[in-house]
C-alpha cells in the first residue's frame, strides 16, 4: 500500500517511505479492525523512521502522525468510558496529573536526574520553561496546545537532564492533555 505524500529532494534527508507507508498500512488495518494488542496511540506517538536521502518530508509525516495519535487516544478513552465509565477515565486523569505536578512542583533546577558534567542531557532552564508553562495550565486552565508540547526541541547542555526522563514526562503531558480534550 502506498501513500501519497511530498519527498524531499534527492540530497535531503527524509523518512523512509518503505518503512512510513509499513506503519501507517498496519495502523489503518488496526484502526478499522481493532485487535487487543495492536498499534495503540502511546506506539504512535514512539514510533521513528529512519532518515534516508530522497524520503518523505518529515514536516508532513509529523503532522500525520499527531493526527493518527489523536484519533487513537480519542478512541481508547471512548473505549475505556464506555467499558469502564467516566468515573474511571477520571480517576486516570488524576493519576496522570498527579505524576506531572509531581514534577513541576519541584525546584527549578531539580525537576528531573543530572546527567553530569561529563554528559549531555536536555538543558535545564529549557525544560524548566516548558514545566513552568505546563504548571499554569494545570493552576489556572491557561491554555497550552499539544504541540507546545509535542514539539518541544531542547538544546543539549553538559549536565543538563536526563532525556529518558523528561521524555517520559512529556509522555504523561500529552496523555493528559489528550484525556483533557476527550471527556
Amino acid at each position: 500500500m502506498s501513500f501519497t505524500f511530498p519527498r524531499v529532494d534527492k540530497n535531503k534527508p527524509g523518512y523512509s517511505a518503505e518503512q512510513v507507508d509499513n506503519f501507517l498500512a498496519q495502523a489503518r488495518g488496526q484502526f478499522t479492525s481493532p485487535v487487543e494488542g495492536g498499534i495503540s496511540a502511546h506506539d504512535v506517538r514512539n514510533t521513528e523512521f529512519d532518515l534516508v536521502h530522497g524520503g518523505y518530508a518529515p514536516d508532513v509525516i509529523d503532522a500525520a502522525m499527531d493526527k493518527l495519535e489523536d484519533s487513537f487516544a480519542s478512541r481508547e478513552i471512548q473505549r475505556q468510558k464506555t467499558a469502564k465509565g467516566s468515573y474511571a477515565l477520571d480517576d486516570r486523569l488524576a493519576r496522570v496529573l498527579e505524576l506531572v505536578r509531581g514534577r513541576v512542583e519541584r525546584p527549578r533546577k531539580k525537576r528531573f536526574s543530572s546527567t553530569g558534567l561529563l554528559l549531555r542531557g536536555y538543558s535545564r532552564k529549557q525544560v524548566d520553561a516548558l514545566c513552568e508553562h505546563i504548571a499554569r495550565h494545570l493552576d489556572s486552565g491557561a491554555s497550552i496546545g499539544m504541540d507546545d508540547v509535542r514539539r518541544v526541541v531542547f538544546n543539549a547542555k553538559r549536565g543538563g537532564y536526563v532525556e529518558a526522563q523528561v521524555d517520559a514526562f512529556i509522555d504523561r503531558v500529552i496523555e493528559a492533555l489528550q484525556i483533557e480534550q476527550n471527556r
